[in-house]
């Protein structure tokens, strides 16, 4: 009963476009005061409790990274690199919105982030060009996904801290399924760029192409500096976001040159909010999965799921059903918080490992960032076109089936994560 009390209380003021973090928090004070004999206290103590963790500084560092990559000139170097990669083809634009994401998903972690940097800069363009709206903004906002899929991405280390798991295992398993997401994304570019009849870009000599690739690698060595270091023990993946960080600060100020150190200040407070957006989600959440577990939901959770099979398939494709719903509702890092509890140990039990349905619960409510009412960064891409949420329902369609597909081909297929983290990390 007190589940349904704190959903209730959360939809309700979802509803109202209430924050998500005070959504969550005062479904918490609901669910305590709900069941009594408890003080309210409890639940600042717990959130308290859900911070004070050494591996969850990495957060604020890789947002950082990010910042000052985004900032720095990074991103404008890896679109050129895309451009020479993949520009010649024909819906050149598209493929360029790609490639660049996938390669920006190497410096910061955050769907968001890569949205609002890349899609910045190619939305203006493909619209100039004559790409449809509803196929521009659904391929930036399905493409930034993989940015929580490769190191180093956030949600992977908050899941990471929730459910024990090796950190460094999670961020080297995510490698593989953002390449995946990247092809289907590829696959389907073509397909419309061909159907559409969309232009290709101007190619570029083979003087300029070694020269914009020479120029883009400093940018893309952030995700070798993580997975090398991780890989030979150099560091933690904390350590790593600190190591991340201190380059991407190298790079922006004496690479690039395009940040001054009178900015650095400006862009701390900037990191500082955003930082103290995501940790009062992180927070709340936490204090949220504690009233969850003292009160015996994951087991009743568990318990009906497997009461209506046990077959593994079945149970597995009920899980990915219920993360899609959730992520349509909740923000990407509460949602793991949340449901990590409730589902994990469903998971465990079928025999799954624990780095495999990471990366399954994180590719699915990823899906969620990209999808109506709260998705984070299709609210960033349509504010960025200047168009409403309604009118490129039709074109994202397309390639968020494509990122579905490749969701279902890692449930079902559990090497496609495991090969990578078993070979280099035993």
């Amino acid at each position: 009963m007190v589940a349904i009390v704190i959903f209730a209380v959360m939809m309700g003021l979802l509803l109202f476009n209430v924050p998500v973090a005070m959504c969550i928090g005062l479904a918490g004070l609901a669910g305590v005061a709900f069941i009594g004999g408890l003080p309210l206290m409890i639940v600042v103590q717990r959130m308290f409790t859900g911070m004070d963790t050494f591996t969850l500084i990495a957060v604020p560092l890789f947002i950082l990274t990010g910042r000052l990559m985004a900032m720095g000139g990074a991103t404008r170097d890896l679109i050129n690199v895309a451009k020479v990669l993949v520009g010649f083809l024909k819906g050149g634009l598209a493929y360029i919105n790609v490639v660049a994401s996938l390669l920006f998903a190497g410096m910061t972690g955050s769907a968001a982030a890569d949205t609002s940097s890349v899609g910045a800069m190619i939305i203006p363009a493909m619209e100039a060009k004559g790409f449809h709206k509803g196929f521009t903004v659904g391929i930036t906002v399905t493409s930034s996904t993989i940015g929580i899929m490769v190191p180093p991405s956030i949600p992977l280390v908050v899941y990471g801290v929730c459910s024990n798991t090796s950190i460094g295992r999670l961020l080297i398993g995510g490698i593989v399924p953002g390449l995946l997401v990247c092809i289907a994304l590829l696959i389907v570019t073509a397909v419309i760029s061909n159907k559409h009849n969309y232009p290709r870009e101007e190619r570029v000599s083979f003087k300029e192409a070694v020269r914009l690739i020479f120029r883009g690698i400093p940018a893309m060595l952030t995700l070798v500096i993580l997975v090398v270091g991780i890989r030979g023990g150099f560091f933690t993946p904390t350590e790593g976001a600190g190591m991340a960080a201190a380059y991407s600060f190298v790079l922006a100020v004496f690479y690039y040159k395009e940040i001054k150190l009178r900015d650095i200040p400006k862009i701390i407070v900037e990191v500082a909010i955003t930082t103290g957006q995501v940790a009062l989600m992180i927070a709340t959440a936490s204090a949220l999965a504690w009233l969850f577990a003292r009160q015996n939901i994951p087991a009743t959770i568990g318990s009906f799921l497997t009461g209506i099979t046990t077959n593994k398939i079945l149970l597995l494709l009920i899980i990915n059903m219920i993360l899609l719903l959730v992520g349509m509702f909740l923000d990407l890092s509460p949602a793991v918080i949340i449901f990590t509890p409730i589902l994990l140990p469903i998971a465990v039990s079928l025999g799954i490992d624990p780095v495999h349905f990471g990366l399954i619960m994180v590719i699915n409510l990823g899906i969620g960032l990209c999808t109506p009412p709260v998705g984070v960064c299709l609210f960033i891409a349509c504010g960025i076109a200047k168009t409403s949420i309604t009118s490129v329902i039709k074109g994202i369609l397309p390639p968020l089936l494509a990122e579905a597909a490749v969701l279902l081909l890692i449930t079902y297929a559990p090497p496609l994560v495991m090969f990578l983290p078993n070979l280099l990390m035993k």
